[in-house]
Parts: C-alpha cells; structure tokens; sequence
C-alpha cells in the first residue's frame, strides 16, 4: 500500500512515494521558483522508478499533501490530477491528523508542525522534542502520551539574515556560513555567529524547559532545510530526519485507510 505524499512548504516543496511510512525513493525538494515544471518532472520521475523496482501494475494508491501555503495548494492539485490521475486529499481539511493536542485553538497550527510531531512520536514511542530549522524554526513538544502540547516559533536563520539586510541601512546579506571561534572579527563574521548562536540558544533553552516539565532529558529530532549545518554538531539531536513531515503525511493517510 504505496502513497504519494506532498509538503507544500514556505520555500520549497517536498514530493515522495512512502509505503507503511517508509520512502520508496528519496523525497525530492523544490524551490517554489519554477515549481511546476520540476514537479511534474519530479513525479514522472518517481512513477518511472517505481514501475521499474516493482512493476507496471503497481499504483499509488492515494495522494495526500501537507501545505502551509494555501495559494500553491489547488494548483498543486490540479497539477498531479493531470499528471497521474490521482486526487489529493488534504491533511487537516480532507483528512484528520490522528493525534491529540493540549492547544488552546488548534485552527493556526500548521499541518507541517503536527504531521513532524507524530511521525517523531510514532518513532521514538516516548517523550520528544522536534525541531524543525526552515523558514521558521520551531520547537515543539510531545509528551509521553503522545499529546502535542505545543512550542514555539521563531525566526529561521535565512529569515533572520533576510530581515537584517532588509531593514537596516548597511548591515549586509549574511552568507550563513557556520562560524568558527566565538568572537566575529568582521561584520560578515559577526553576523553569521549572531545568527547562529540565536537560533542554537533558543533551542537549547527551549529543549531544557521541556526537559524540566518532563522530568528526564526528551528524545530530540530535528528536520528542515537548515538542520543539518545549524544543529548536527550541537550535541542536542537523537534524530535528524529530512523527510519528517513527508512521514507523518504518509504515516496520517494509512491510518485512515486502515480505518475505512
């Protein structure tokens, strides 16, 4: 039981063919720039793929997207109903996320947060923490009975970079580079290493409160564009799983058809 799984992200679009959770193939990643062509060239490709490892007969059995950009949701749609005759459903409209929260209003929270929450979960089976470094950096928090509890949201390090350059009048575009040393020794430097050390302190405060309110030390998985050079080296991660929310989307739609 294959499904195509899609998440629309705030700067890129991730596509992949899961089966029991797992990818059939590696997920691809698409700036929004351009997104239609290589879409469809994305998907004609890992239907090629797939035809070939487990042949022409196999089909996926269903579509379903993640998306935090409404305005890209119904072409993207549209788009793969064209391309391979599937009709999408969408996660959190179409389809509930099969997990709890503790939210005061979950009508704000974004599929891609909750669909990372329960993927993180359903592989780790206890407490965890789940940090998704992209546009935004959140840090959420699942206990140990599954329930989201929430998190935080920050600025993600090339948003960071982004609003420097563009409201003040010198400061300029920082290459993001990791930094090396702990004292920036030109303004380039500086602002890498200022980046940086924001984004790691916030997680790491935000991971040892969580910690105290749980008890013991949570299992930490991280994803997003930036995880790997912002948090590979910080000590803090179990897990660093690029295709997390593309998991949970599939993981969310076997559940339902499990169900039906």
């Amino acid at each position: 039981m294959s499904v195509l799984a899609i998440d629309i992200g705030n700067s890129r679009i991730g596509v992949g063919l899961f089966s029991l959770g797992k990818s059939e193939e590696p997920a691809r990643r698409l700036l929004h720039h351009n997104w239609q062509s290589e879409l469809k060239a994305a998907l004609t490709d890992l239907w090629q793929a797939k035809k070939i490892n487990d042949g022409p007969e196999v089909y996926p059995q269903g579509a379903v997207i993640a998306s935090v950009v409404p305005d890209l949701t119904g072409p993207v749609q549209t788009l793969i109903k064209n391309t391979l005759h599937l009709d999408t459903q969408r996660l959190g409209e179409d389809l509930k996320i099969p997990m709890k929260t503790n939210l005061t209003d979950e009508s704000t929270l974004g599929v891609d947060r909750l669909l990372a929450a329960l993927c993180a979960y359903v592989n780790a089976e206890q407490a965890c923490v789940v940090i998704s470094a992209g546009t935004a950096l959140t840090v959420d928090y699942v206990d140990q009975n599954g329930i989201f509890q929430g998190g935080a949201i920050a600025p993600g390090l090339q948003l960071g970079a982004r609003a420097l350059h563009e409201f003040t009048a010198q400061l300029p575009l920082a290459s993001l580079d990791p930094p090396k040393g702990t004292c920036g020794h030109n303004t380039t430097e500086a602002l890498n290493l200022g980046l940086y050390a924001a984004a790691r302190g916030a997680v790491r405060e935000l991971v040892e409160g969580y910690a105290s309110q749980l008890g013991h030390w949570p299992h930490v998985v991280a994803t997003g564009g930036d995880a790997q050079r912002l948090l590979a080296d910080s000590g803090l991660v179990d897990s660093l799983i690029p295709d997390l929310v593309l998991q949970g989307a599939a993981l969310a739609w076997e559940h339902h058809k499990m169900e039906t």
